[in-house]
């Protein structure tokens, strides 16, 4: 019998005149959401420019995901929670130690002086997602360059080097980029022999109750301490020694 079912497509960034727009491939064949990400710093502005489809491409995969286990309550919230509650905690554990470092750092410095930055215009990009599911991620964006643009206006005045700047967009990154990266890792499975993704299969490993979707997150030990709770961290523990024996074997 033909198997029916479709591949996974990735979206596409394009250019619509001034206004940088990165559009899912179901524009025009549903109804989706345009939103607009507005940015102050000039390191978002690179980050999203050379991240743009890789951003999209990562949550119109979970939003694929998602439409298709509305046929089954139990998988649809194994993913759900699973990007609530681990995949976003990850980066809300990330941003909130990357503020206090921020505070502490601020402590140290002396009163700066008034001083204007002009920030382009331009600075502003758009997604058009197929799902809601999306505007977490680009709320997450707005939230660590919020953070981040604190930092930068520090560089500015001089009271942090160039080594010191570098490293501070090098942390803001990593947020965001980790929690793109722990969807195409924990959706892996979903890819056959390599090829193209394929929500329905994946779909029968979040029915799967051995399917340990944390061993394939990369989760930092020290965050996984703080959101995790005892049971889950086990798992992980778990998979990680099983892993470890493996790689020695």
């Amino acid at each position: 019998m033909q198997n029916k079912t479709q591949n996974y497509k990735p979206p596409k960034a394009v250019n619509n005149g001034n206004a940088a727009i990165a559009t899912t491939k179901h524009t025009g064949k549903m109804k989706t959401i345009i939103t607009t990400v507005r940015y102050e710093t000039d390191h978002t502005h690179s980050y999203l420019k050379l991240n743009e489809h890789k951003i999209l491409n990562a949550f119109e995969r979970l939003a694929a995901i998602l439409r298709m286990a509305k046929s089954s309550s139990d998988a649809y919230t194994r993913i759900s929670e699973w990007h609530r509650d681990i995949n976003l905690g990850v980066a809300q554990a990330q941003l909130d130690i990357f503020h206090e470092h921020r505070l502490e750092r601020e402590k140290s410095l002396p009163v700066m002086d008034e001083f204007t930055i002009n920030t382009p215009d331009d600075y502003t990009m758009q997604f058009e997602v197929s799902h809601p599911v999306g505007l977490s991620i680009t709320q997450l964006i707005m939230a660590v360059d919020k953070e981040l643009n604190a930092i930068e206006k520090l560089f500015m005045c001089g009271a942090l080097d160039d080594l010191e700047y570098a490293e501070a967009c090098r942390q803001a990154a990593a947020i965001v980029t980790g929690v793109t990266s722990r969807i195409m890792k924990v959706t892996s499975p979903g890819k056959r022999k390599g090829g193209q993704f394929y929500p329905r299969y994946y779909l029968e490993f979040l029915r799967d109750p051995h399917f340990n979707m944390l061993s394939l997150c990369g989760i930092p030990h020290d965050i996984a301490k703080t959101i995790l709770t005892d049971e889950q961290l086990a798992l992980l523990d778990k998979a990680n020694n099983e892993d470890s024996e493996n790689k020695v074997a």
